[in-house]
């Protein structure tokens, strides 16, 4: 009676006035949980349908509540668990199935732990009056109930599992499907010795395998627990028919078909946007995987039980669940099998899934609890991490490369020695990666092992950090800084000039293995667009840029290891390094790897000159090797290293170097020979002084000939006369001193250079042979006038060559200087009379140019000397003055003649005049054969030639006036006088009256003042005709306006001076 009262006060007949609508949210939840203590411990005293209210009308109310948007959560879980309390306690409760209906259909998306209480209810609902929600909670614990036999029983699982395998929880409604597998997972847990659960294993294994595919975590959390619990469940044969069931559909990853309607829901939440990869499984296959390699593919029920990863199972529903029980259970289980485990486990923790990722750490976390399980499964970790760097799967090589990069952090050498090359060379492989994030991952890796080495190589470690480069070293100079893979080559180099800086002297052993590999990276890594810009370049943009080239590899961070590696070198190490080096140098490809050979053969020199001595003269042949390389950069660092080296050489391979050099010099025509030539005497002159001054007798002549060198512009060489020049001055006492020294070996390297094959070659000796003739020619005296003047003349002989004309000037030069003591009859030393025969020969070359040069020096050594050669000469320039008279008065008709042609034969006159002017005898024979026949021809010329000419004949004109022997004491003859001064006061009166040029009548002038000073002299005035007197007046008269005032007073001199003759 006294419960009737309660019922109708909390319902009261109109439910909308009841304590179940009541506005106070407190009071109505009190009544909601009111009702359902009653429902849970007997039959409500309503009636169960009809008017007024009724049990149908209570669920209808309660089931609106948790359908309303206005109530609360905590609301809602009352009624939830409320209307699973009503069948509990009422045996012949009718609206069993219209309930857990309403609850199965009161799905709501974002009600995950309402859903789990709705999984409580439906399974005390389902099971009815045999619920353990029917027990006394305050007396009787779950595992000690037992259910009243005489109670009736209202079971209706097997249609509520029906229900959720057939309709739930295939729904195309993916909160329906999460839901749904929540209540199963109640009802396998609550109910796992009910037979219909038990003869269902099957069915239901199937249910949360298709939910494991979902994208939800929770969802497959709670399919993977229900698996687990399924397991557990069944008699072996079942267990061992459920195993192969969930092996083949997890890794043949098939999924149960969805029907699609216009309600379906693809994409929940945030989910939309993601890439459909199939990703639910996955988790679910590598623990399947897992198993499968323990060869216990039953274990995959004791990983789903570990692999907790949502949170919901660290709230108070998830914990109700008890799972820490079962997972305590599966540890113990799986503790054989943790050796195989941990490695596996240990590469899933870093996996990029991050479904896959929380499992395998939840896994671990269970599993492993011992602190130093890391260290003691160490070498079964690091096996099982490099051999999946080179999986067929791109997730794997990742999460490989990520576990390494933590496993390696802090170790010690003896941990990773014996499989660091394997690591190395594995993880250059995948940094070429076709994927991103694996690149990323492999680069992460390589900068870890990387410090780790560097840490390591340290010197206080000692024997570990020798062994640990002896391991490392090859790998990554043959591996690493000889990758394609820019990436690789960069951390390679990093890592090798940071274990340069750090290992010191551990670095001794492995130098000469080190140095070369890093000298031949210097080209290997340098862009190759800079060769073919470099083969495209001028000579001089090659150079700039070769030299910038040079530049960079000396500062670049391989050149910066090999200094480092420099620094403890001794002899123990040179035996092995400078075989290698010398082939570097002689074979070495690259502009960068030649100068860095060449750096380093100068540092070498510097740093251990004593221990390098031995090996000296096998470098200095290398590096002659490479002097005659296309680049003038190379040829120079080549040189540069010469100059060093020759400090440690012996004196007797120095004296075969200047000899090779010389003999390169001399004959080899190609101008990069001789251009090295240059560079080395002049690297040694600089950086070996010594050296060259013990070797100067063989340097310096060689450098004296380089003076003279001669380029060719046409073919675009350029001088090294400069390097050759600073060499000699650098190492002699004065020019004139030096020659003087060193005479002798000058005379012969010139008379070689003479004899040479090329004319080139012979020009330059010319040259400097002229160089020692000019500058010796007053003070040279026997034996040594006979050396060069011999020396001379047998240049000479022979056919004409360019560049010969400077052995005429020579020659010229040295019987000038030298002809008293020419009129020596001294042994071994030309006579002027065989000087005057050789020069006479070239007079009759047939070059125009040569010639002129010829007649020049000629004439100046005859008049020099006082020698007669008039007539020989005569028959050669008479000839040529006659055709130019006789072509002089057709020139301004003859345009077909070109003006280079005309200038030439204008010079030849000009010098047929002054070679004959020089050459006038003093020998009276001769006076008299060719006196009246020469001044004819001058005077002659005086009246039809240009003002050029009229000057050049004026002054042969001078000098034949000066030396005839009409005009002196003992020779007079006063017609021959006179007719010789009528024609010439006749054509004097041309130059004198020119207007134009002031120099020819300056020149005519000076001619009558010799003249008038000769004749005042021998008393000879009545030679002179008073008609010529009044032409040479008028011509004076007329130089008065003369705007020159020196010529202007001069011809005035010379009027008054004339006038007053009687």
């Amino acid at each position: 009676m006294l419960l009737c009262v309660c019922v109708y006060t909390v319902l009261n007949k109109n439910i909308s006035a009841s304590f179940l609508g009541d506005a106070s949210p407190s009071l109505a939840m009190a009544a909601c949980v009111a009702v359902g203590e009653i429902g849970r411990n007997g039959a409500l005293p309503i009636i169960n349908e009809g008017p007024g209210f009724t049990k149908l009308r209570l669920v209808e109310s309660l089931l609106a509540k948790i359908r309303s948007g206005k109530e609360s959560n905590k609301m809602k879980e009352r009624a939830v668990q409320t209307l699973g309390y009503l069948p509990v306690g009422d045996g012949d409760f009718p609206h069993q199935k219209i309930l857990l209906q309403g609850l199965m259909n009161s799905v709501e998306a974002k009600q995950i732990e309402l859903q789990f209480t709705v999984g409580e209810s439906i399974t005390s609902a389902a099971i009815g009056t045999g619920s353990l929600a029917a027990r006394d909670l305050w007396m009787v614990a779950e595992e000690e109930y037992t259910p009243p036999v005489a109670v009736k029983v209202n079971d209706v699982v097997p249609w509520v599992l029906d229900e959720i395998l057939k309709k739930y929880i295939i729904s195309s409604n993916p909160h329906v499907r999460q839901a749904s597998c929540i209540w199963l997972l109640s009802l396998v847990k609550k109910l796992s010795q009910h037979k219909e659960i038990k003869c269902h294993l099957k069915e239901i294994q199937s249910g949360f395998i298709s939910i494991l595919s979902e994208n939800d975590e929770l969802s497959q959390d709670v399919a993977s627990k229900g698996l687990g619990l399924v397991y557990e469940l069944g008699s072996e044969q079942d267990q061992q028919e459920l195993v192969s069931i969930l092996v083949e559909t997890l890794m043949t990853g098939k999924r149960i078909k969805q029907d699609l309607s216009e309600d379906t829901e693809l994409f929940q939440g945030n989910a939309i946007g993601k890439t459909p990869d199939g990703q639910g499984l996955s988790t679910y296959k590598e623990l399947c995987s897992l198993a499968s390699d323990l060869n216990q593919p039953d274990l995959v029920y004791k990983f789903m039980n570990l692999a907790n990863h949502h949170a919901m199972w660290n709230s108070r529903k998830g914990a109700a669940f008890g799972f820490n029980i079962i997972a305590t259970k599966a540890e113990e289980q799986l503790a054989p099998y943790l050796a195989q485990l941990i490695p596996r486990l240990y590469r899933y923790r870093f996996d990029p899934n991050s479904g896959i990722r929380q499992a395998m750490t939840s896994i671990w976390n269970a599993l492993v609890t011992d602190k130093n399980a890391i260290d003691t499964y160490l070498k079964e970790i690091l096996q099982d991490l490099i051999n999946n760097l080179t999986s067929n799967l791109w997730r794997v090589r990742e999460s490989s490369c990520l576990a390494i990069s933590d496993l390696l952090q802090g170790r010690q050498a003896d941990d990773i020695i014996d499989r660091l090359t394997e690591m190395w060379e594995t993880l250059f492989r995948v940094r070429d990666d076709i994927k991103e994030s694996v690149r990323k991952a492999a680069d992460s890796a390589l900068k870890t092992l990387s410090k780790v080495c560097i840490r390591i190589c340290e010197p206080e470690n000692g024997a570990a950090g020798q062994r640990v480069i002896a391991v490392l070293l090859p790998c990554l100079l043959d591996k690493g800084i000889m990758s394609p893979v820019a990436e690789v080559q960069s951390l390679s180099i990093s890592t090798l000039v940071k274990i340069s800086k750090s290992a010191g002297m551990l670095l001794k052993p492995h130098a000469a293995r080190l140095i070369p590999t890093l000298l031949e990276s210097l080209s290997v890594l340098e862009p190759q667009v800079l060769n073919y810009l470099s083969l495209r370049a001028t000579e001089q943009e090659k150079a700039a840029m070769d030299s910038a080239r040079l530049s960079a590899a000396k500062s670049s961070p391989m050149m910066e290891t090999i200094n480092m590696c420099l620094q403890h070198l001794d002899a123990s190490v040179l035996g092995d390094l400078v075989p290698k080096l010398c082939e570097l140098l002689k074979s070495g490809v690259g502009l960068g790897t030649k100068g860095g050979c060449a750096h380093v053969v100068v540092f070498l020199t510097t740093k251990c000159p004593q221990d390098l001595n031995p090996y000296a003269g096998k470098l200095m042949s290398a590096l002659l090797s490479g002097l005659n390389d296309r680049s003038s950069v190379i040829r120079k660092a080549y040189a540069v290293a010469l100059g060093h080296l020759v400090r440690t050489a012996r004196a007797s391979s120095s004296e075969k170097l200047f000899q090779k050099l010389s003999t390169w010099y001399l004959e080899k025509d190609e101008q990069v020979y001789r251009s090295a030539c240059a560079l080395t005497v002049h690297a040694i002159a600089r950086h070996s002084p010594d050296v060259i001054k013990h070797h100067a007798a063989v340097a310096l002549p060689l450098a004296f000939l380089g003076m003279h060198e001669i380029p060719d512009e046409d073919k675009g060489e350029t001088s090294e006369s400069d390097l050759w020049t600073e060499a000699w001055q650098e190492n002699v006492p004065g020019s004139f001193g030096g020659i003087r020294l060193y005479m002798q070996e000058l005379i012969v390297i010139t008379q070689k250079a003479l004899q040479s094959q090329s004319w080139t070659m012979k020009a330059q000796g010319a040259a400097a042979m002229a160089s020692i003739a000019k500058q010796q020619a007053g003070s040279l005296v026997p034996p040594h006038l006979g050396l060069i003047l011999n020396a001379l003349l047998q240049g000479i002989s022979g056919r004409t060559w360019t560049g010969k004309e400077e052995l005429l000037k020579a020659v010229d030069s040295v019987v000038a200087a030298c002809s008293e003591e020419l009129q020596k009859t001294v042994p071994e030393q030309p006579s002027i009379d065989t000087i005057v025969q050789v020069m006479l020969k070239e007079c009759h070359k047939e070059n125009l140019r040569y010639k002129m040069l010829a007649l020049k020096s000629m004439a100046n050594i005859l008049q020099a000397t006082k020698e007669d050669r008039f007539k020989v000469l005569v028959d050669i320039l008479f000839p040529v003055i006659k055709k130019s008279m006789t072509a002089g008065s057709s020139r301004e008709e003859d345009h077909e003649e070109e003006a280079r042609e005309k200038e030439l034969r204008m010079e030849y006159l000009l010098c047929a005049f002054e070679t004959l002017g020089k050459a006038w005898p003093s020998t009276p024979e001769t006076q008299a054969q060719y006196r009246l026949e020469l001044c004819h021809l001058m005077c002659e010329r005086l009246q039809l030639s240009t003002w050029r000419v009229q000057l050049g004949v004026l002054q042969a004109m001078n000098s034949y006036f000066q030396g005839l022997l009409l005009l002196g004491q003992d020779s007079k003859d006063a017609s021959a006088l006179t007719e010789i001064l009528k024609e010439t006061c006749s054509a004097l009166t041309f130059p004198l009256e020119n207007k134009s040029y002031s120099s020819v009548r300056a020149e005519a002038l000076s001619i009558l003042e010799l003249l008038f000073k000769k004749l005042d002299e021998t008393n000879q005035w009545a030679t002179l005709t008073s008609e010529k007197r009044a032409v040479i007046l008028t011509s004076l008269s007329s130089l008065e306006s003369d705007k020159r005032p020196e010529l202007k007073d001069k011809a005035l001199d010379l009027k008054k001076h004339l006038a007053n003759l009687p």
